[in-house]
């Protein structure tokens, strides 16, 4: 007769004990009068609701009974570690969650069944744009940010079975774009150069990088600037220059709001504020955002991290204020500096602060929420310089490259 090992039987127990937990924490509003499903029951019982109109809403109140703060995210994750799952199935496949073997998170597509066939073509408009550029004497910069998991890392972070396209994406999509001598800058190599472990760039539970790494990679990109006559102060690259305050086990990411902090715990966030004077305006017509002053009071948003809220706040807002369709950075203690417009998603979030320094005016475009003709709109900019900077997986993302 075989007996269960100790660890399996403690397990199982913990398992049970967190399943009758779950139980009574969803059992708990109905009876206690805190139920939006109990409400809904006695407004059909006394006439203040018809059938359908209960039908309609009875899903949405048992969503919100069930998941009170977040407590069956929570129980999902907790079982899943003491399982000691990797992967873990999501409502959306192609948001699955898997644990890498650092203990950080990535996003997988399960739909999917080999690379997609799209970064050749958006390579290709990439090409285009700079060429349409090129004949309005506006130069154009392709700069590739880097990606948790780190070239070559694949097989040694990834549970087995599950691959992870990014860096080919970026191989391949640079190398088109080498091929047509359009000017690039691989951050990947910026830190691949570095003394710190490559996953110690990246949050645990989101798949940004940290502010941290776009920091160093401001460092070494305004060495590329200054090729295009675009100067920085050493000032702003000295991190002795810059306060860093650290709020610990303040930030659950896009991946660890899926499977909850039990399963591989939070992140802490770092916030840059400049120690030098600054005087800057961050304009957002599309938002009504209109906000001036020090760094701190227009491109940093200190509220943003007012409150710890790992599930309803995002801290990485704090730099730049999140996704904007067009938005426009003014530094007024640079007037005589020059004029670049920036190409982005949210990769772009945490270097957009400190690549306003090196600019007059910093005009940013993120083509997942921006409407018109892209060339139109940069030729009426009048940049000196266009920098398109986008994630390895962005690579092949053709709204990022669709610019009508």
């Amino acid at each position: 007769m075989k007996h269960a090992k100790p660890r399996e039987t403690v397990t199982a127990v913990l398992f049970l004990l967190l399943l009758a937990a779950g139980c009574i924490y969803a059992l708990y509003p109905f009876f206690t009068g805190e139920s939006d499903f109990r409400a809904a029951l006695g407004q059909l019982r006394r006439g203040e609701l018809t059938v359908e109109t209960f039908l309609d809403e009875a899903e949405e109140d048992l969503n919100s009974d069930l998941d009170r703060s977040h407590g069956f995210i929570q129980l999902y994750g907790g079982i899943q570690k003491l399982l000691g799952r990797q992967v873990l199935s999501d409502v959306d496949p192609t948001n699955t969650v898997v644990r890498l073997s650092d203990g950080s998170l990535q996003f997988v597509d399960m739909t999917r069944t080999g690379p997609k066939d799209t970064v050749e073509a958006n390579a290709q408009a990439a090409i285009g744009l700079r060429d349409a550029l090129e004949a309005e004497n506006i130069p154009f910069l392709y700069v590739m940010a880097p990606q948790k998991i780190g070239p070559g890392l694949e097989e040694e972070l990834l549970p087995t079975g599950i691959p992870d396209y990014g860096n080919g994406y970026a191989d391949a999509f640079l190398s088109t774009l080498k091929d047509a001598n359009v000017d690039t800058v691989d951050l990947r190599t910026v830190l691949a150069q570095s003394d710190t472990p490559w996953t110690q760039w990246f949050f645990r539970t989101d798949h940004h990088w940290k502010p941290e790494a776009a920091f160093f990679c401001y460092q070494s990109l305004v060495q590329t600037l200054e090729t295009y006559g675009i100067y920085t102060d050493p000032m702003y690259t000295d991190e002795a220059n810059w306060e860093k305050t650290i709020y610990e086990d303040y930030f659950l990411g896009s991946q660890g709001k899926r499977v909850g902090s039990l399963y591989t715990g939070v992140d802490d966030f770092t916030a840059y504020s400049p120690k030098f004077p600054t005087d800057m305006g961050y304009t957002c017509d599309f938002y009504d955002i209109h906000r001036s002053g020090a760094m701190t009071q227009s491109v940093l948003f200190p509220e943003r991290l007012e409150t710890k809220d790992w599930f309803n706040a995002n801290p990485y807002t704090y730099y730049a204020g999140g996704d904007y369709p067009l938005a426009t950075v003014e530094n007024y203690r640079n007037p005589d500096g020059k004029s670049v417009v920036l190409i982005r998603e949210s990769f772009s979030c945490a270097i957009t602060p400190f690549l306003a320094l090196s600019c007059s005016t910093l005009n940013t475009i993120d083509l997942r929420y921006f409407s018109g003709d892209l060339v139109d709109t940069i030729t009426n900019l009048h940049p000196d310089l266009v920098i398109m900077l986008y994630g390895t997986t962005s690579t092949a993302n053709e709204t990022l490259f669709t610019f009508e």
